[in-house]
């Protein structure tokens, strides 16, 4: 019947795979980088209180973020943040104005990058918290888009390129069964 026809062949693990936790490793890397470099725009003295409150409430985020993701990670855990991408913003935090650009692009970029690693989870949990990750960081950039210096429509940039790896999962075992007529 029709309705037998779309039952899944498998349900997907409520737990991370293999694979999703090497994907979810790179996304905590990449959450421990924006935390980074959020610190370091607070602490660089160039911004007023309510700047500094707004910067460090959003570094405390990608915090949780990676504390998140360590809980389901588990002991394959490294804590490390990825060196390439705080690099590659680093020196653009030497104003506010370059700072929140640059900050902005980091939002988008981790949108993209997050959302492309949700396409590739089995893991239930996984892809719940993820998805909530996604969101907030999309509309951090959109924050920094109502700064006067920057706008809305480089907040909603779609042009943002993941650095997501590409991650085989393993096949899933069916729990399909065949009954003979």
């Amino acid at each position: 019947t029709t309705a037998q026809a779309r039952l899944p062949r498998s349900t997907p693990p409520a737990q991370p795979t293999d694979a999703d936790k090497q994907l979810l490793l790179f996304a905590q890397g990449v959450e421990l980088a924006a935390r980074d470099l959020y610190k370091k725009a607070v602490d660089s003295g160039k911004f007023s209180d309510d700047e500094v409150a707004m910067l460090s409430m959003f570094g405390e985020h990608h915090n949780s973020y990676a504390q998140a993701m360590n809980g389901l990670i588990g002991k394959v855990a490294t804590n490390k943040r990825n060196d390439s991408l705080y690099l590659t913003h680093l020196g653009q935090l030497a104003s506010a104005q370059s700072a929140y650009a640059s900050l902005q692009s980091l939002e988008n970029t981790l949108a993209t990058t997050n959302t492309d690693i949700l396409g590739q989870l089995l893991g239930l949990d996984a892809a719940r918290i993820l998805a909530s990750i996604i969101t907030t960081e999309a509309r951090m950039a959109a924050v920094f888009g109502t700064l006067p210096a920057l706008s809305l429509t480089s907040a909603l940039n779609s042009s943002a390129n993941s650095l997501a790896p590409k991650i085989a999962q393993a096949p899933m075992a069916s729990t399909e069964t065949t009954v003979a007529p």
